[in-house]
């Protein structure tokens, strides 16, 4: 009986820790900017079953390529990307509109419509963990 319970304990141990390491998981995105401009980067990222984050800027030079770490997103196929390097979404595209701040970083919880400093969007759906700004994705 003293064996069972703790196998018993021990699981429900195992199973609190993958819970909260589920519920703490970080989407990592590789960026690469293959224009001839900086380029300026923001992300729109559900971070739960009904909230978003929207957080930027990630400023790449051309040629640079590096990870984007957003802490909070739980999976990189609930993540929108936009960036001012001539972002033009396809008809297969999958878009969302959301709000940005226009001249500073930032990290918003709440949609800031209409709000002074900000300006509506047109963000795309990722559909990997990679990619390339000016390039093929």
């Amino acid at each position: 009986m003293y064996l069972l319970k703790k196998i018993c304990a021990a699981l429900v141990i195992t199973s609190s820790l993958m819970l909260v390491s589920q519920a703490q998981a970080d989407v990592r995105i590789d960026i690469k900017n293959d224009s001839s401009d900086d380029c300026s980067v923001a992300f729109n990222a559900r971070v739960d079953k009904t909230k978003w984050m929207t957080v930027g800027w990630y400023v790449f030079v051309p040629g640079e390529e590096g990870p984007v770490i957003l802490k909070g997103a739980n999976d990189v196929h609930e993540v929108f990307i936009y960036h001012d390097c001539g972002l033009n979404p396809t008809d297969r595209d999958e878009v969302k509109k959301g709000w940005i701040k226009t001249n500073f970083k930032f990290t918003d919880y709440m949609p800031k419509e209409n709000e002074d400093g900000y300006q509506e969007v047109q963000f795309v759906r990722l559909t990997s963990p990679s990619y390339n700004i000016g390039g093929r994705r």
